[in-house]
């Protein structure tokens, strides 16, 4: 049996903002700090735009496009909890139900 050849670590460059860095170590702090901003910015953005997606009704959906499941995948993505209020056809029906309760 022969013994297995590792590949040794090789300090790669990064690139941050069009700027070339000889390691991740030579990125300073500030890059750092400006870089986590933007992907908080980012993540953000996405959840704004999900909680806007969550506010329309299943045929302004179908509208653009997009299947009411398909949305309430993408919204479960920031909402977890979330669950699409489903309109009954009948708008007093709860009444009914608050009778056969008592």
């Amino acid at each position: 049996m022969s013994t297995i050849d590792t590949i040794p670590f090789r300090s790669q460059s990064i690139a941050v903002a069009g700027i070339v860095y000889k390691s991740a170590y030579a990125v300073p702090f500030r890059v750092w700090v400006r870089v986590l901003a933007a992907m908080i910015v980012a993540k953000l953005d996405k959840r704004r735009t999900r909680i806007q997606l969550s506010k329309l009704t299943e045929s302004e959906l179908r509208d653009i496009g997009i299947l009411p499941a398909e949305a309430d995948r993408e919204i479960r993505r920031s909402l977890p909890f979330y669950e699409r209020h489903r309109l009954e056809a009948d708008p007093l029906s709860f009444i009914d139900r608050r009778r056969r309760r008592s």
